[in-house]
């Protein structure tokens, strides 16, 4: 067996590499997604598809340069969308800029909305409890969400009442690797 290594420009050629002559056995698939386990549950099942756009404080359709109140994150149609924290179901949006979408009010005092849902989870209406990580609706793209453009648009209001000023959810999230950031 010949030991060592041939190195030709940048590239090194492993002379001791074994050759590929079938595909791979795996017993078991491969964990994709990963996070940290720190911060805020991720609002959306991230496959198959999850590009978190950094948006914040960006143009908004509804209200202009630097009026953008939450981020947006890029899905397929019909994707799960989940209740970040315990707590009740405070507003239903059906129409206008928002589109379908849900208002919580978790149990930490903070407001979350999710917005240009395709459709509520089941059951669900306003002043219903949800647990942390209850399905609660699915991607859309409603209101004034690019037809075709699914997509979940988050926001983070944290109290007291009236949580009126948003804010940057990216840090607060624990987002999965799998995962584009933009």
């Amino acid at each position: 067996m010949l030991l060592g290594a041939l190195v030709l420009g940048a590239a090194v050629v492993h002379a001791d590499a074994p050759a590929v002559d079938r595909a791979a056995d795996v017993s078991a698939p491969a964990e994709r997604i990963v996070t940290s386990g720190e911060g805020l549950l991720f609002p959306i099942d991230p496959s198959p598809m999850c590009e978190v756009l950094d948006n914040f404080g960006g143009f908004s359709k509804a209200f202009g340069s630097g009026g953008h109140q939450g981020l947006d994150i890029g899905a397929q149609l019909g994707q799960e969308i989940y209740a970040v924290e315990s707590g009740t179901l405070y507003r239903r949006f059906d129409g206008g800029a928002p589109g379908l979408g849900w208002g919580l009010w978790s149990d930490t005092d903070t407001k979350y909305r999710y917005y240009h849902l395709d459709a509520f989870a089941d059951g669900l209406t306003v002043g219903d409890r949800v647990e942390e990580g209850q399905l609660i609706g699915f991607v859309g793209d409603t209101g004034n969400a690019t037809p075709g453009g699914w997509h979940l648009h988050f926001e983070v209001r944290p109290g007291p009442a009236p949580h009126a000023t948003p804010v940057d959810p990216v840090p607060l999230l624990d987002i999965p690797r799998i995962c584009r950031i933009y």
